[in-house]
């Protein structure tokens, strides 16, 4: 049977750290994101050309990002017994036990720090107003992925598209661990040939 919780560390105050239950999640990046919106628009207004396009390419990237992360950090291969560790606390634990509800989304530990830290790289490549557009756009990717993400261990679905993006990412779970990286955009793992073979129902 499979497990629905795995104990990384010994210490309650590491452990905690590691979790991010939905709730938290849906309200962190809700107030982030509307904060963040309101400053597009309002407060310190970008023009809605630049906003549109940059936050579209901002998305559009995430897609990539979300593939190339997955693929190439995620499921390296190192040797070492720290590497071993290191990569087991990042995603391994995930794969041992993919129906963990309080790991199934990253912890804000981890996602606020790397927020903060490709808002200013966008600051430095587009300038002011267009890394703002395009980071906005770039972390509703994020927002969307880490979400989906949730509710793709978590929820059955009916609805034949997103039961298709759902199959694909459980594939990867549990029959093709080196294929199917993408988990929002299959179509991603076609462009890269990556993607498993149709399987058909048992």
């Amino acid at each position: 049977m499979e497990k629905k919780h795995l104990k990384i560390f010994r210490s309650r105050w590491l452990e905690c750290l590691t979790y991010m239950p939905v709730m938290v999640f849906i309200s962190l990046w809700a107030v982030v994101l509307s904060v963040f919106a309101y400053t597009l628009v309002v407060s310190n207004p970008v023009p809605v050309g630049r906003l549109v396009g940059m936050s579209a390419l901002g998305l559009l990237i995430w897609f990539f990002f979300e593939y190339v992360m997955h693929r190439f950090l995620f499921h390296m291969r190192l040797q070492s017994r720290l590497g071993k560790a290191f990569l087991f606390v990042m995603h391994g634990n995930h794969h041992e036990c993919p129906r963990d509800r309080y790991r199934n989304l990253m912890p804000a530990i981890v996602s606020l720090p790397l927020a903060i830290m490709f808002y200013g790289l966008f600051q430095v490549i587009f300038g002011a107003s267009g890394g703002r557009s395009f980071f906005f756009g770039f972390l509703c990717g994020y927002v969307l992925y880490d979400g989906w993400h949730y509710a793709t261990h978590q929820y059955r679905f009916s609805n034949k598209f997103l039961k298709y993006i759902q199959k694909h990412h459980l594939q990867h779970h549990y029959y093709a661990p080196d294929k199917n990286y993408a988990v929002t955009s299959p179509w991603v793992d076609k462009i890269f040939r990556s993607a498993c073979k149709p399987t058909r129902k048992r």
